[in-house]
């Protein structure tokens, strides 16, 4: 049974010292340590109904800085993940020094909250430090792989339910060994940098489900096609060779520029399936650039997108949870890429809450898409990278 959110200021402890008290026993515990807080109409009652999930990034600043932004994330969400505070350059910026409070409070937030943990992300080609980057080479790279796979994924040991082991790794476009992406890591260890990542978190917290988390294969384009081949291709060959791959993340990212075609998109995601793999959603969101200005015709453009994209993405039995990136739309990130903004100069509607907390039309797309998938509990049996 959940317990709901709508007690009064006297009835439950301060965000600051939820955080505090709970921070020594959070790294040191199982997790999650208690009964969920979300309500029981929330995004993830919804989900959990259908033996889903569903979760959201946790931005530090906010939930540090606004009350009503920690209630909203413990409202709807029974599975959450630390947007940046993972990464490297925020946990590891200097040689000798390394940063975990952001991390360390989002892990107490998630147990306060009965919710589950993801990791973001161990190794990708941003997100590092100019140190770190100098050091990326033929003789030190492995070692420095390692250690930094040790230090994040050891300090969470046992508390993160999944790792995005590899992030964005995908890129025919540039013409590398196997379609692989651009990357310091490959320039320095060749693509044998995947297995390799993959075998350190089994090392280090072999409870975690290895990921690898990609993105642009939701929609129509030939270059997507050609994405989504590579990925197939990739995924067959770690298998082959016996990486412990369990979970493929599929980012969700979907932007009105493009078409959705249902019959390629639910093709694809079930021979990920179909090589034993569990799929997450893992950084929803909706870009709403080619919408008018108009609100309420975009919100509904908006919801009608998502929900078709869901109702597909939903159909499949080893998808595990959905992630947005974020949960209010001040915070999506598209306001602050370049190349996602709107011509107009207003601020994008891509997740389910508004800049008030109100649930939103995506809010209820979203929760009448999981009430209406089909039930996935009996898939979990067969799945092997639950």
């Amino acid at each position: 049974m959940t317990r709901q959110t709508h007690a009064g200021p006297g009835d439950r402890p301060s965000r600051r010292a939820v955080l505090a008290g709970g921070l020594a026993a959070s790294l040191c515990a199982p997790f999650p340590a208690q009964a969920g807080s979300w309500a029981a109409d929330s995004l993830h009652a919804a989900a959990s109904a259908k033996g889903l999930a569903y979760g959201s990034a946790v931005n530090i600043t906010p939930l540090r800085r606004d009350p009503a932004y920690g209630r909203a994330l413990a409202r709807e969400c029974g599975l959450v993940v630390a947007e940046n505070e993972m990464k490297m350059n925020y946990a590891w910026p200097e040689p000798g020094r390394q940063a975990f409070a952001g991390g360390d409070e989002t892990l107490a937030f998630a147990r306060a909250n009965g919710q589950r943990l993801r990791g973001t992300t161990l190794i990708w080609h941003e997100a590092l430090p100019d140190w770190a980057r100098a050091r990326i080479n033929r003789r030190e790279g492995e070692a420095l792989m390692r250690r930094w796979i040790g230090l994040i994924a050891g300090r969470y040991r046992g508390r993160i339910e999944s790792w995005d082991v590899v992030n964005e790794i995908c890129g025919p476009e540039d013409g590398r060994e196997g379609g692989l992406r651009n990357s310091p890591w490959l320039d320095a260890l060749g693509p044998r940098y995947l297995d390799l990542a993959f075998e350190s978190l089994r090392e280090v917290d072999p409870g975690a489900a290895g990921l690898w988390n990609e993105n642009d294969l939701e929609l129509s384009a030939d270059w997507i096609n050609r994405r989504r081949a590579m990925v197939l291709k990739t995924l067959g060959g770690m298998i082959a060779r016996g990486v412990p791959i369990r979970r493929f993340g599929l980012q969700g990212h979907i932007y009105s520029t493009h078409a959705l075609d249902e019959a390629r998109l639910r093709g694809f995601l079930r021979e990920i399936a179909a090589m034993g793999l569990s799929i997450e959603i893992t950084e929803f969101d909706v870009d709403d650039r080619a919408y008018p200005a108009d609100v309420a015709v975009r919100d509904r453009k908006v919801a009608d997108f998502a929900r078709r994209f869901l109702d597909v993405v939903l159909d499949e039995p080893a998808v595990l949870n959905v992630t947005t990136w974020d949960i209010t739309n001040p915070n999506t990130w598209l306001n602050a890429n370049l190349q996602r903004r709107r011509k107009d100069g207003l601020p994008q509607r891509a997740l389910p809450l508004d800049e008030a907390y109100r649930r939103t039309p995506l809010w209820r797309a979203m929760h009448k898409a999981f009430t209406d998938a089909p039930d996935h509990r009996a898939a979990r049996v067969r799945l092997r990278g639950v």
